[in-house]
This record gives C-alpha cells, sequence and structure tokens, in this order.
C-alpha cells in the first residue's frame, strides 16, 4: 500500500516475526544517512529497477566504491547445555527441542561490534545460523531474530530463531555456526583487500555509527581503473580488494574474482566506459 502526503511517499507492508512496518520515502532517501536507526538492518526497499538495503557503517563507507563486512562467523562449535529460561509465549517448553524457536549457542570472544564478545540485546538480529552441520549431521538454517545483551566476553547465549527447529540440539554433539547481519559493520574504505565479499555500493558517505541505505541491484556508476570494457564482448565487471571494479577480461579468473554484474553504457575497442554497473548482488 502507497500513500502520499505533502509531496512524499510512504510504503507499509509487513515483516514476519516484526510486523507492520512503514516506508517513509521523502525526496533524497534512500541517499542519506541516519544517526539512530529506523528500520531493521537488511531492510530492502526498491525503485525503479533498483534494491537497496538497510545496512549499519562501522567506519568510513564511500559512495564510489563495494562494501564489505570484514568480520568472521562466530567459531563453530557443539551445543552447550541449552537454557531452561522462557523468554516469552511462542509455546516454547524446551529451548533447542523439536518445534522450539529458541537455541543456546555459545559467543566466541571476538564476536560483535566491540570485537569482544560482548553483544548488546539483538546485535546479532538479521544474521545467520546452521545448527548441525558438523559429521554425520543434518543442517538446519535459520535467520537469527532476537536475543538478550552478553555482558561477558563470549559464553552460553539463547537466540530466537525466525523458524521452529525441525531437529532437537543434542548438546556436546549438534555443530552450531553463526555469523552477523551481513549488513552490520560495513566498510567501504577502499582497503578491503582480497579475502573480503563485496556486499554493495553504499549510496551516500557514511561515517562509524550511521545507518545507511547499500545499492545492490540495478544500474550504478562505480569508481574502475580506466580500461574497462575496451575489448569485444567485454562486459562483465568484477571487483577487485579495494572495492573498485575492473573488467573480467582484464583479470585472471582462474584466481576467483566477486562479479559485481554487467557494464551497461557501450564501450568501444580500445576505449573504456564509465562503468555505469547493472550491480548484480541481491536482486
Amino acid at each position: 500500500m502507497v500513500t502520499t502526503y505533502e509531496g512524499k511517499s510512504k510504503y507499509r507492508g509487513f515483516m514476519p516475526a516484526i510486523g507492520e512496518v512503514e516506508f517513509e520515502l521523502p525526496g533524497g532517501t534512500p541517499y542519506a544517512v541516519d544517526t539512530v536507526q529506523k528500520y531493521p538492518l537488511g531492510t530492502i526497499i526498491r525503485r525503479g529497477g533498483r534494491t537497496f538495503v538497510y545496512s549499519y557503517a562501522s567506519g568510513t563507507c564511500n559512495p564510489e566504491v563495494g562494501a564489505y563486512k570484514n568480520k568472521k562467523t562466530n567459531t563453530n562449535a557443539v551445543a552447550p547445555t541449552q537454557s531452561t529460561t522462557i523468554y516469552d509465549v511462542d509455546g516454547v517448553t524446551t529451548v533447542g527441542s523439536a518445534g522450539s524457536y529458541y537455541v543456546t549457542v555459545t559467543i566466541d570472544t571476538h564476536i560483535g561490534v566491540l570485537a569482544t564478545g560482548i553483544l548488546s540485546a539483538n546485535e546479532l538480529a538479521g544474521g545467520y545460523i546452521v545448527i548441525g552441520n558438523g559429521s554425520a549431521q543434518h543442517p538446519q538454517n535459520r535467520m537469527i531474530v532476537s536475543h538478550p545483551a552478553l555482558a561477558t566476553t563470549g559464553g552460553a547465549l539463547t537466540l530466537k530463531l525466525d523458524s521452529p527447529l525441525t531437529a532437537a540440539v543434542t548438546a556436546a554433539t549438534t555443530n552450531i555456526e553463526l555469523m552477523e547481519c551481513p549488513y552490520y559493520c560495513l566498510l567501504a574504505d577502499n582497503a578491503g583487500g582480497d579475502y573480503v565479499t563485496f556486499m554493495g555500493v553504499p549510496t551516500v558517505e557514511a561515517a562509524s555509527g550511521e545507518f545507511f541505505w547499500l545499492q545492490t541491484w540495478g544500474p550504478v556508476w562505480i569508481t574502475s581503473n580506466g580500461n574497462t570494457c575496451n575489448s569485444a564482448r567485454d562486459r562483465t565487471i568484477v571487483f577487485v580488494g579495494n572495492g573498485s571494479v575492473e573488467s573480467s577480461d582484464d583479470e585472471t579468473l582462474e584466481s576467483g574474482f566477486q562479479i559485481a554484474g554487467v557494464a551497461l553504457d557501450t564501450s568501444s575497442d580500445g576505449s573504456s566506459n564509465a562503468p555505469f554497473v547493472l550491480l548484480q548482488i541481491t536482486p
């Protein structure tokens, strides 16, 4: 449903486990930062063939290069003893049992914005978890919805999931691994390196602690090496370590490069294009 007021547009929708949400898109948005969070991280809006994802900066984010998350997953470990605390009225009887929305995990000492294992409430919301990824186990992949704060440097933490477990967790046996929300603590500082994945391109300059929209699909200009698409049928655009892009023809793809998308504007033999890229990460 779309309504307009004072020349602005409001989009209403429903998000599972969150409820009804309202997206306000005045002129300039999604090309502005928020100092106070307005939407859940990972919220998606689509405008004119472009997709934008609500994100959080943990440092400099520049709009001319790709943004990356420089964080490993929480250490893969066997499940600890499952909590006996009930957090709300979802019908949960036993944390970690089949049908439960809850599971207790072990948090290591590098996860979180502080990189110490100390977490604020719901800091991992929007992140992903795999339960049962060990030998002879059958994985259950879920999204993290919420959790209480963790005041210690790592340790046991009970998470609420977006869907119930289909198989029970066995303490000291079931492997569990998780990662933070991919759109939490992003950087676009021209210094990602060769071991990161670029999640999209910021729409605006953002500083540490600010919320912003990350473009993940559709036409966008990205800094290049000035030699993009300068040979026949050379249309595929890839990211390099500093977040800028080059033609795949200029790299040895056997070494592995992340595809950003394809060039939109016409080039010619020996002549580079902008490039305007049809970004193809998250549709």
